[in-house]
């Protein structure tokens, strides 16, 4: 099992849902939710958002999830279909390396100061 995959059996667990459940949940099959546990199927890139938003994760547990999908040491896909071209260029940019470091260290620094100051709120 992977670490992605222990994470969501512990989600599982403080909930009280069973893989069935949570696939429901999330609206994939029991299969493939076991299937991406195991490391047999890649991570689809809306998956940690559709947990987040179902279970009502906390910023910490998000960070833990997108951290485990980079540990996993397999290639993830990311659908960039709903994206806007703006976001698609940003994305390709970032994946190609042809943006400066600072304007990287920048662009973190304002998305999770966002982040930190919407929690402090709640």
């Amino acid at each position: 099992m992977t670490e992605f995959g222990r994470i969501l059996r512990i989600i599982r667990i403080n909930t009280g849902d069973n893989a069935k459940q949570m696939a429901n949940k999330l609206y994939i099959s029991p299969s493939y939710l076991s299937a991406i546990e195991n490391g047999k199927r890649s991570i689809p890139s809306n998956l940690i958002s559709s947990i987040a938003n179902v279970y009502n994760l906390s910023e910490r547990d998000k960070t833990r999830l997108r951290e485990a999908v980079l540990n996993n040491n397999k290639p993830f896909r990311i659908d960039l279909t709903d994206f806007s071209e703006k976001k698609q260029n940003l994305l390709m940019a970032i994946l190609q390396d042809d943006l400066p470091e600072q304007t990287i260290e920048e662009m973190y620094d304002l998305t999770f100061s966002k982040k930190k100051e919407t929690e402090s709120k709640d």
